[in-house]
């Protein structure tokens, strides 16, 4: 199972996916906008459920986790 954080720099538009498996942060990609972050997880097979709760709650905190059973490519 990988994880992925999902962060909006709340300075910015700026967003940022980390992958991690366990208690290991990998490759953090920068997107230049939440919806071309959220726009890759789509492409990535995460579930349009996940997309509005991951919405919901970065706009509450600024953070939000998915999972999904595979790796998906951030690029």
């Amino acid at each position: 199972m990988t994880r992925y954080r999902i962060y909006r720099n709340s300075a910015g538009e700026t967003t940022y996916i980390y992958a991690h498996e366990g208690s290991n942060i990998r490759d953090p990609h920068e997107f230049p906008n939440l919806d071309t972050a959220l726009a890759i997880l789509r492409q990535g097979g995460i579930p349009e459920y996940e997309i509005r709760r991951v919405t919901k709650e970065l706009a509450a905190i600024n953070g939000a986790i998915v999972q999904t059973a595979d790796s998906i490519a951030l690029s």
